[in-house]
């Protein structure tokens, strides 16, 4: 035990020494530079980290193809004959093989494919997803071994997603959005990107003999049928349209589609008198909503019927009010099949008002297509074709800029000294011509994009990309001072790279409302839009009956009903309502009426002028204790069952809503924190994800020789830095906030906690990771901070608004601080939304613990959760609190159990009288430290003296002490021991 001791001591020693010798050489490298230069040499260095996304990726490896496409029959591969996977004769349908491979996450199989000659081939699969996930099916496919192009890191298949039949309305008669079916069929899906920007069959590049074809599954629970190599499928030459003669009108309302490949897809009630059906008072959902309809890949098809044979048009009423003057782009389908080019990534203009158009050529012709009589299907698909290669140049350019960036850093150093002379250009050949040639070419993809505009003017959606370009060409006019200016290009929030960043959220962004779809011939009268009388008087009857409408208001109240209030928007609201509608109250008799919270922080003063509700969900942790301090809220743990309602959530939750030996507040939701990584960075450098802190200190030299960095999240507390970045290394460290009670005061002057604290400050002040970060995210996406400590939000933000990451990172669980016996103390804050009960009489507060036991079961949160994000989408993932329900929501396993993992370790920080000034205090003392260079000891010992004088000062307002400082009854401060004798857990 001595010896591993001795080692990790040695080990923090000389990567103390190491960091401080690289800190104290980078200046040196000038030096180095300029005597290379002398010597007519120049410097290399390096770089290169942005990974295969963007020197591997399809349309670089395609434009390199040298064999033609593959003309022959269809090449079927059954699964029957692969190595790996679990083999099934159940086959539910199946009819081209006698057997299957049942496949789950974390199987690899193997299929032996045969081409017949060289060429390239389009790849599709048959399967069947049979789980109830809302994820898509997600594997790499490799061929030979190796992935072919960057795209093959992640390959997803969709399922098909159908609305239920009948309409469903809440309680007030407004028609809310239902959750869709899961069609289990057999699917056949071409290979296709699964950032959808090529709406084309993804082609594979194959020598004529053997291939091996090798699927790592990621997620999904599926049967793989078979794989087909085919000829790549070709889209009719449009060569004009024909009359369509006739008189058919055929009238498509957009919310009743008839299924959509993705189950967030949903309809929505607009208050907007050009869309139908329009209702003054209730609500009905009347349009397809452009927030869930938004995204490259998503489809929606609608089903009709046609009574006539013979050529036809197709209009719609539609709203694109995403990208200001510029288009978003569809694939229209009739039948599966687009009939010709003209349909192919159609052109739907800006507009901030519904209107009606009818797809029309570049000659304003109208287009038609021809129709058998029966039953046809016609499918809207959002595309990214068109501007593909703007995204595509602007990520190259990003990436260009950012190792530019880490260059400039090695020669000019970290601290650069504006009264030292550096001529940066000697040091790095070519500098001006770079930025210029950077800042030229994304005025060249501006200009190639303007004739999507109506009117061949600049490209609003790009504004930021000409900013950009701008700032490229005022940092080339002055190279020598770019040291001095280096934010601008990659790490302040006006820099370079964080204005093509907004340019490419921008493009991504494809929101698209569809009101109507008309199938029509040219006899027919497309209704118009109400004219502007018309459309007045409707606004103002809406106008006065927005009055009456108290659908969900706290004001809306029925007395003898139980009263919830919701700290969460209509969405979860309505989802609510219809659970406690359909469940709670049939099973229990009791009445309820959920009402969306006008202020969290006003339950103070609700409570103190008798309004306040029998139930609070969704409030911030911090609020239980701030009321049951005040004698508001009811001790849940005098009843009987409460053990068992509490059973399913981690003892750490609890630390902040419990005082002394009573329990006020019940865990709703948790900020769960996770080491994320980019796993294409850490590999070209050969570093593992680290498991301890003193990992993460030990691979900050190989990170920051190169310009990277690790983020420790205290970094992205601007404004106050929390509970959540001040007190983990503290408490891993042995030390402790409190002692006893509160009486005695903070302990955060120990000798303990002022080295817990110290090891925290040292991460900034010795080992040199940012001290303040806006945007971790787009740090992260950027590839300059690969590796760091994110909560819940950012994760998110990565997996749903970064898929051009998808494949290239993964996360774990936090680093931790090894302790003397070689455990690992992982130790963090993670409570987030808490609920509560009101004190009021004894018949009303056991209603409200029937409510909440039920609302915290693990059935209801799971069911709440899945039905939430299958209605809208994977960013409404609900991080319940209940660990059972956790596991049962559709999330990654593994990264699941990442989380699963980080609630065991949940140890949030007890609240006393007075915590808000501790935890204001530790902010203010990191500061001082880290950025004023105080010494930690003496600065922490004035915090010390403020904490315990707020303490003293309420413990007194409360009546532990009286106005003489004398202990009137014990403040005795909850630990994670007593919050298990109070569990039951001991």
């Amino acid at each position: 035990m001595g010896a591993r001791n001795t080692r990790r001591r040695l080990t923090k020693i000389l990567s103390l020494a190491l960091a401080v010798t690289l800190l104290a050489t980078i200046p040196d490298a000038a030096v180095t530079a300029d005597n290379a230069a002398a010597e007519g040499t120049s410097a290399t260095y390096d770089t290169q980290f942005t990974g295969d996304r963007i020197s591997n990726n399809y349309t670089g490896v395609s434009s390199g193809y040298t064999s033609s496409k593959y003309s022959g029959g269809d090449l079927f591969f059954p699964f029957s004959s692969a190595s790996g996977g679990k083999l099934t004769s159940d086959t539910k349908g199946f009819t081209q093989a006698d057997s299957v491979i049942d496949a789950a996450a974390g199987d690899d199989m193997t299929l032996k494919v045969n081409v017949p000659q060289d060429g390239l081939y389009a790849v599709s699969f048959d399967y069947l997803s049979y789980d109830n996930s809302v994820l898509p099916i997600e594997f790499a496919m490799s061929v030979d071994g190796e992935y072919p192009f960057y795209e093959c890191r992640n390959v997803e298949l969709r399922s098909t997603w159908v609305p239920k039949a009948e309409t469903s309305c809440d309680r007030y008669n407004d028609e809310v959005v239902t959750v869709p079916d899961k069609l289990i069929q057999w699917e056949h899906s071409y290979f296709k990107d699964s950032s959808y920007r090529h709406s084309d069959a993804l082609l594979l590049q194959l020598k004529s003999g053997s291939h091996d074809i090798g699927i790592s599954v990621k997620s999904g629970s599926f049967l793989m049928g078979g794989i087909t190599l085919s000829s790549p499928e070709s889209i009719e030459e449009y060569k004009g349209a024909s009359a369509a003669s006739g008189s058919a009108l055929i009238e498509i309302e957009g919310e009743d589609y008839s299924f959509s490949n993705e189950s967030s897809v949903h309809a929505i009630a607009e208050v907007d008198p050009r869309v139908t059906p329009y209702k003054v008072q209730d609500s009905e959902l009347n349009t397809i909503d452009h927030e869930a309809f938004d995204t490259a890949g998503q489809s929606v098809s609608y089903t009709f019927d046609v009574e006539q044979a013979g050529n036809y048009y197709i209009a719609m009423n539609y709203r694109q009010s995403d990208k200001n003057d510029f288009p978003v782009f569809v694939d229209v389908a009739v039948d599966g099949k687009i009939p010709n080019t003209a349909y192919q990534a159609y052109q739907l203009d800006y507009c901030s008002n519904y209107k009606i158009s009818t797809m029309t050529d570049d000659n304003d012709e109208k287009l038609s297509v021809y129709l058998e009589k029966g039953q046809h299907t016609l499918t809207y698909t959002i595309t990214l074709d068109p501007i593909c290669y703007v995204i595509e140049s602007v990520e190259e350019i990003m990436a260009g800029v950012n190792d530019l960036s880490l260059e400039i850093t090695k020669v000019a150093g970290t601290n650069s000294d504006k009264y030292r002379d550096l001529k940066l250009s000697r040091y790095i050949p070519g500098l001006e011509d770079t930025l210029n040639s950077y800042a030229d070419e994304l005025t060249e993809l501006e200009a190639s994009a303007r004739h999507f505009t109506v009117n061949n003017r600049n490209v609003a959606v790009m504004s930021s990309m000409l900013i950009a370009a701008n700032q490229l060409r005022s940092l080339a006019e002055n190279p020598d001072e770019i040291p001095y200016r280096i934010g601008e290009l990659t790490s302040s929030t006006n820099s370079v790279n964080q204005y093509l960043a907004n340019t490419i959220d921008l493009l991504l962004e494809n929101g698209l409302s569809i009101d109507r779809v008309w199938v029509y011939q040219e006899e027919a009268e497309l209704p118009e839009a109400p004219g502007f009388f018309k459309t007045i008087w409707m606004n103002i009857r809406r106008f006065f009956a927005s009055f009456f409408d108290k659908s969900y208001s706290a004001s809306n109240i029925e007395p003898e009903h139980l009263q919830v209030w919701v700290n969460r928007s209509s969405q979860y609201v309505q989802v609510m309502q219809k659970m406690i509608d359909e469940y709670f109250t049939p099973k229990t008799g009791i009445d309820v009426d959920i009402s969306i919270m006008p202020d969290q922080y006003k339950l103070v003063l609700a409570n103190s002028s008798g309004n306040a509700p029998d139930v609070a969900t969704g409030i911030n942790y911090t609020i239980p204790y701030e009321l049951a301090i005040r004698g508001a809220l009811v001790d849940m743990a005098q009843y009987d069952d409460f053990r068992q309602t509490a059973s399913v959530y981690e003892p750490g939750f609890f630390l902040t809503g419990t005082i002394g030996d009573s329990v006020y507040s019940m865990p709703e939701t948790m900020n769960f924190w996770v080491l994320v990584y980019r796993t294409d960075v850490l590999d070209k450098l050969g570093l593992e994800a680290p498991d301890t802190m003193q990992d993460v200190i030990d691979m900050l030299p190989e990170l920051q020789m190169r310009g990277l960095n690790f983020y420790y999240p205290t970094a992205g507390m601007r404004a106050m830095r929390n509970f959540h970045g001040t007190t983990p290394l503290l408490v891993q460290n042995g030390g402790a906030l409190y002692s006893g009670t509160a009486q005695e005061g903070t302990t955060l002057g120990s000798e303990a906690s002022v080295n817990g604290f110290t090891q925290l400050t040292d991460l900034f002040t010795v080992y040199d990771m940012p001290v303040d970060i806006d945007n971790f995210y787009q740090h992260f996406r950027n590839g300059d901070i690969p590796i760091g400590i994110c909560d819940y939000g950012t994760y998110n933000l990565i997996s749903n608004a970064a898929p051009e990451l998808a494949g290239s990172w993964d996360i774990k669980v936090v680093p931790g601080t090894e302790q003397a016996d070689g455990t690992i103390d992982r130790s963090t804050c993670g409570c987030a939304e808490s609920t509560v009960i009101f004190k009021s009489d004894n018949e009303r507060q056991q209603k409200a613990w029937e409510f909440v036991k039920w609302w915290s079961s693990t059935e209801v949160q799971a069911e709440f959760g899945q039905t939430i994000q299958i209605t809208y989408g994977d960013e409404y993932m609900w991080t319940t609190a209940n660990v059972e329900a956790f596991a049962q929501l559709p999330m990654d396993n593994a990264h699941k159990q990442v989380v699963l993992e980080f609630a065991k370790n949940v140890v949030d920080v007890a609240r006393v009288p007075g915590t808000y000034m501790l935890e204001r205090e530790m902010s203010n003392a990191f500061n001082s430290i880290v950025v004023d260079g105080d010494n930690a000891q003496s600065r922490i010992d004035e915090a010390v003296k403020v904490i315990n004088r707020e303490i003293d000062r309420k413990l007194e307002e409360f009546g532990y002490t009286d106005s003489e400082g004398k202990t009137v009854k014990d403040y005795v401060i909850p630990d994670i021991e007593s919050i298990k004798v109070i569990l039951g857990r001991n």
